[in-house]
């Protein structure tokens, strides 16, 4: 398989056993909306009868854990590089590069690298993404729109690094103003031995008058948490349908190149990778990857959300 140009999208095809929670979430919704109306007219009532979705919710509930559980149990491998490591870029100083050719040959060598405890072994599928920049603002650029969806330690610090070198270089050139000195600070009223005391004692008080203001009903107690929850699947019902959009009808990024290798083994993944004419050349000097080691079943969740 060739490089791709990365396609960033929501894995529907990986994620398909949310579908099954639909109904679920629409009876709990149900439920949740009616509790304030039975927790109204409990006391004319001697008990509540949730059996019924209780009953109905558990096949599904079992379906959904196994999912997960399915979805998350097998973790590939990660290995990552960045021109900023200790002994990998090229450059002095702050300055370090690290061109795609010598980056893929970087991840191909660690491949076969048997001292380390936790090299992968036996047949395995790998996942390769490449980031490619020719500058420090674009590699921070490429880096953040991966790190927003598929956070990892090392592309994080290496992100942080190239756009604080950005608005270094941007910012040599700029001349500082200050005002005259001493400066005009604010009076630090908090340290004030009177205004300590009084405000301890005057907040006491209001603490108690607040417990007497706020006493409620434990209807009143249990309508609100009801609420709350109701609200609370709102939002992160919202929150995913805001990533969904977000990631609907993405386009291709040539910065970031991805590749499916397998399967093999350490050897055989090592040559697949160093195969081929169309990977990306010396010109992209400021370049990052990560690679992925897993079975397929493992690494179908970011396969997809890169758009292999």
């Amino acid at each position: 398989m060739n490089w791709t140009p990365v396609t960033m999208q929501w894995p529907a095809e990986a994620t398909a056993w949310m579908d099954q929670m639909e109904s679920a979430k629409d009876m709990a919704s149900v439920e949740l909306a009616n509790t304030g109306e039975r927790l109204t007219s409990l006391a004319s009532q001697a008990t509540t009868d949730l059996s019924l979705i209780g009953e109905a919710v558990k096949g599904v509930i079992a379906n959904g854990r196994a999912a997960l559980d399915g979805q998350f149990g097998e973790v590939p491998k990660c290995f990552v590089v960045t021109p900023f490591q200790s002994g990998v870029g090229q450059g002095t100083g702050y300055q370090r590069f690290l061109s795609a050719p010598n980056l893929v040959q970087r991840l191909a060598d660690k491949l076969e690298d048997s001292a380390d405890p936790a090299h992968p072994t036996g047949e395995q599928y790998a996942l390769v993404i490449l980031f490619l920049g020719t500058r420090f603002d674009q590699m921070a650029g490429v880096l953040s729109k991966f790190n927003a969806l598929m956070p990892i330690a090392e592309l994080q610090k290496a992100e942080r690094r190239a756009q604080h070198l950005f608005e270094l270089d941007a910012s040599k050139w700029e001349l500082p103003t200050i005002g005259a000195l001493p400066p005009w600070a604010d009076l630090p009223l908090e340290r004030c031995t009177v205004l300590k005391e009084a405000s301890a004692s005057i907040n006491g008080q209001l603490a108690r008058l607040e417990a007497y203001a706020a006493d409620t009903s434990p209807l009143d107690d249990l309508a609100e948490l009801a609420q709350r929850k109701a609200e609370q699947a709102v939002g992160l019902d919202s929150k995913l349908d805001a990533i969904k959009q977000l990631l609907a009808n993405g386009t291709p990024d040539t910065s970031m190149q991805s590749r499916l290798l397998g399967p093999g083994d350490a050897s055989e993944l090592r040559a697949q990778l160093l195969e081929g004419e169309d990977a990306p050349g010396h010109e992209w000097v400021l370049s990052s990857g990560v690679m992925l080691v897993g079975s397929l079943q493992g690494l179908s969740f970011v396969r997809e959300l890169v758009g292999l």
